[in-house]
């Protein structure tokens, strides 16, 4: 059972870190995008990703 237990505590020890480590790429990828639209802006395009249109909208719906 300690064994069991240990092996537990490592296991919920290191999702702890990946979910850590999950949202700050989720918050430096959304930072990066936002760049890149600043970017696209200020050189004149406008035209935006139909991909990334739908990942949007998406992200709007759910908050």
């Amino acid at each position: 059972m300690d064994k069991l237990r240990a092996e537990y505590q490592s296991l919920e020890t290191q999702k702890k870190e990946l979910t850590a480590t999950y949202k700050n790429c989720e918050i430096e990828v959304r930072n990066l995008k936002r760049k890149q639209e600043n970017l696209n802006q200020y050189l004149g395009r406008t035209q935006t990703d139909p991909v990334q249109e739908q990942q949007t909208k998406n992200k709007n719906h759910s908050l």
